[in-house]
Protein backbone atom coordinates (compact mmCIF):
# COMPACT_ATOMS: atom_id res chain seq x y z
CA UNK A 1 0.00 0.00 0.00
CA UNK A 2 1.20 3.59 -0.82
CA UNK A 3 0.44 6.49 0.72
CA UNK A 4 -0.49 9.33 -1.10
CA UNK A 5 2.14 12.40 -1.64
CA UNK A 6 -0.63 14.83 -1.31
CA UNK A 7 -2.02 13.34 1.90
CA UNK A 8 -0.35 13.51 5.33
CA UNK A 9 -0.53 11.44 8.23
CA UNK A 10 -1.33 11.73 11.24
CA UNK A 11 2.33 10.93 12.07
CA UNK A 12 3.62 13.90 9.90
CA UNK A 13 1.59 15.97 11.79
CA UNK A 14 2.80 14.92 15.10
CA UNK A 15 6.27 15.19 14.14
CA UNK A 16 5.34 18.69 12.64
CA UNK A 17 3.85 19.92 15.80
CA UNK A 18 6.06 18.25 18.43
CA UNK A 19 8.94 20.02 16.25
CA UNK A 20 7.24 23.26 16.88
CA UNK A 21 6.30 22.67 20.41
CA UNK A 22 9.68 21.33 22.07
CA UNK A 23 12.02 24.55 21.12
CA UNK A 24 9.31 26.18 22.73
CA UNK A 25 9.49 24.12 25.93
CA UNK A 26 13.11 24.84 25.99
CA UNK A 27 13.23 28.36 26.14
CA UNK A 28 10.41 27.85 28.81
CA UNK A 29 12.95 25.63 30.41
CA UNK A 30 15.33 28.42 30.33
CA UNK A 31 13.63 31.49 31.40
CA UNK A 32 12.87 29.23 34.53
CA UNK A 33 16.13 27.96 34.90
CA UNK A 34 17.45 31.59 35.03
CA UNK A 35 14.72 32.87 37.31
CA UNK A 36 15.50 29.92 40.09
CA UNK A 37 18.94 31.48 40.63
CA UNK A 38 17.49 33.56 43.09
CA UNK A 39 17.13 30.83 45.61
CA UNK A 40 20.42 29.11 44.74
CA UNK A 41 20.89 29.56 48.54
CA UNK A 42 17.90 27.12 49.27
CA UNK A 43 18.47 23.46 50.07
CA UNK A 44 16.34 22.16 47.17
CA UNK A 45 18.12 24.17 44.32
CA UNK A 46 20.49 22.15 43.11
CA UNK A 47 18.65 19.12 43.07
CA UNK A 48 15.63 21.37 40.82
CA UNK A 49 17.97 22.79 38.13
CA UNK A 50 19.31 19.53 37.98
CA UNK A 51 16.16 17.53 37.12
CA UNK A 52 15.21 20.24 34.85
CA UNK A 53 18.92 20.10 32.90
CA UNK A 54 17.67 16.30 32.70
CA UNK A 55 14.64 17.74 30.81
CA UNK A 56 16.44 20.04 28.66
CA UNK A 57 18.79 17.10 28.08
CA UNK A 58 15.61 15.00 27.39
CA UNK A 59 14.41 17.78 24.81
CA UNK A 60 17.47 17.80 22.88
CA UNK A 61 17.69 14.04 22.38
CA UNK A 62 13.68 14.04 21.09
CA UNK A 63 14.55 17.16 18.63
CA UNK A 64 17.35 15.50 17.40
CA UNK A 65 15.11 12.28 17.27
CA UNK A 66 12.07 14.56 15.66
CA UNK A 67 14.36 15.81 12.64
CA UNK A 68 15.98 12.51 11.60
CA UNK A 69 12.39 11.58 10.93
CA UNK A 70 11.30 14.21 9.24
CA UNK A 71 14.05 13.98 6.80
CA UNK A 72 13.20 10.23 6.28
CA UNK A 73 9.69 11.31 5.67
CA UNK A 74 10.70 14.31 3.34
CA UNK A 75 9.09 17.04 6.18
CA UNK A 76 10.49 20.60 5.94
CA UNK A 77 9.16 22.98 7.90
CA UNK A 78 9.40 26.31 5.82
CA UNK A 79 7.77 29.11 8.13
CA UNK A 80 6.97 29.14 11.63
CA UNK A 81 4.96 32.22 13.28
CA UNK A 82 4.44 33.17 17.30
CA UNK A 83 1.99 35.84 17.46
CA UNK A 84 -0.73 36.87 20.26
CA UNK A 85 -3.19 34.01 18.96
CA UNK A 86 -1.06 31.18 18.89
CA UNK A 87 1.42 29.93 16.47
CA UNK A 88 0.79 29.40 11.92
CA UNK A 89 2.82 26.53 10.63
CA UNK A 90 3.68 26.13 7.30
CA UNK A 91 5.18 22.88 6.17
CA UNK A 92 6.25 20.80 3.35
CA UNK A 93 5.56 16.87 3.49
CA UNK A 94 6.93 15.52 0.35
CA UNK A 95 6.63 18.41 -1.73
CA UNK A 96 2.91 19.20 -0.72
CA UNK A 97 2.24 22.26 1.26
CA UNK A 98 0.58 22.66 4.30
CA UNK A 99 -0.18 24.69 7.28
CA UNK A 100 -1.52 24.46 10.86
CA UNK A 101 -2.15 26.95 13.65
CA UNK A 102 -2.32 26.82 17.28
CA UNK A 103 -4.53 28.75 19.02
CA UNK A 104 -2.21 30.28 22.43
CA UNK A 105 -4.35 27.96 25.12
CA UNK A 106 -3.90 25.13 22.64
CA UNK A 107 -0.40 25.94 22.88
CA UNK A 108 -0.07 25.90 26.60
CA UNK A 109 -1.91 22.26 27.17
CA UNK A 110 -0.32 20.77 24.52
CA UNK A 111 3.23 21.83 26.59
CA UNK A 112 2.20 21.27 29.91
CA UNK A 113 1.35 17.25 28.09
CA UNK A 114 4.49 17.37 26.44
CA UNK A 115 6.39 18.09 29.92
CA UNK A 116 4.34 15.61 32.08
CA UNK A 117 4.84 12.59 29.26
CA UNK A 118 8.79 13.00 30.07
CA UNK A 119 8.20 13.63 33.26
CA UNK A 120 6.89 9.90 33.36
CA UNK A 121 9.26 8.57 30.86
CA UNK A 122 11.80 9.50 33.46
CA UNK A 123 10.35 8.15 36.54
Amino acid sequence: MTINPRLETEHDIQLVKDYTLLPILLDMLARDIEELTLYKDKIVYHHVISYLKGVEQTIHEKLYSLKNQMRKQHITILNTETNALGIEVEYKVRGYIHQFHMLRSLVKAELLTMLMNIRRRDT
